[in-house]
């Protein structure tokens, strides 16, 4: 009975601390996705520091740059996504919640389905991106509805108060759009 522990094994061969276990056990999207969000942290701090122009378009920059090198071309489909929606909310901005959901819900649909249709399977990164990207592009839309609905309230009474707390200021451009869809934050 010498030299077993409790558990009826030998001294000597416990299993590795779950920590080392757990490095020699990651995939390499879980590498890739571990550098990530370690290269994320110290541009934080650097943006932390920056202007509100170099914020907004240094995010996206590197969001992009970040959606490229973990999703490679299959980074399109974020792009028409956010195209798609971006034309929705000009096209309707009264009704572009519900739009902007069946939109995006559909294009996942499809996403999801694509090596069914034989076509190239996304990176586990795609899919990652494009449920983000579908929440920030409904919580979006749903802004420009509720900035919309208020402006008409505003001038079926007669009068223009200051901007509503809590309001988008207007309806995002294209390129406001991007880079909000694309800022590194949230894209992963």
């Amino acid at each position: 009975r010498r030299g077993r522990s409790c558990g009826g094994k030998r001294a000597g061969t416990a299993r590795p601390p779950p920590a080392r276990r757990a490095a020699q056990t990651m995939s390499p999207e879980e590498w890739t996705y571990l550098v990530v969000l370690l290269i994320s942290i110290p541009i934080g701090f650097l943006f932390k520091k920056a202007g509100p122009g170099l914020k907004r378009w240094g995010a996206a920059a590197v969001g992009l740059g970040l959606t490229l090198f973990t999703c490679g071309p299959h980074t399109l489909h974020s792009l028409v996504t956010i195209l798609g929606t971006w034309a929705l909310i000009q096209a309707q901005p009264c009704s572009c919640h519900a739009l902007a959901l069946a939109w995006t819900f559909s294009y996942l649909l499809f996403f999801r389905a694509l090596s069914l249709l034989g076509l190239p399977t996304p990176t586990p990164f795609t899919n990652a991106v494009q449920l983000l990207l579908t929440l920030k592009l409904v919580s979006l839309a749903s802004e420009v509805q509720d900035l919309h609905l208020a402006q008409r309230k505003e001038m079926a009474s007669g009068f223009s108060k200051g901007p509503t707390l809590g309001l988008l200021p207007d309806v995002p451009s294209l390129m406001e759009t991007l880079s909000y869809s694309y800022c590194y934050v949230g894209i992963m």
